[in-house]
């Protein structure tokens, strides 16, 4: 019995809340940073993959918003932010 649960469970792969608890930086997968940037989940991840926020964990990927933040601030253009202003 035990043996069947623990090849489930690794199966399954790493428990990544249990891993990211109390990291200093920040992390969060696809879906979730989609929500938060309020982006299509194709566009945040062809975003995430120019950044190269990616962190491969087995078959899992997170995302470094530090990475992501920062690729962001460099690649904004004075004329993009104008622009939504004036859509406000």
């Amino acid at each position: 019995m035990f043996k069947v649960d623990k090849k489930k469970l690794l199966a399954k792969g790493p428990d990544l809340d249990e891993f990211l608890v109390g990291r200093k930086k920040h992390y969060t997968t696809y879906g979730l940073g989609a929500n938060l940037y309020s982006m299509n989940y194709y566009s945040f991840v062809k975003l995430c993959k120019q950044a190269g926020a990616n962190i491969q964990v087995k078959k899992n990927v997170v995302i470094d918003l530090d990475i992501l933040d920062a690729y962001i601030a460099e690649n904004l253009e004075e004329g993009d932010v104008e622009n939504e202003q004036k859509e406000i």
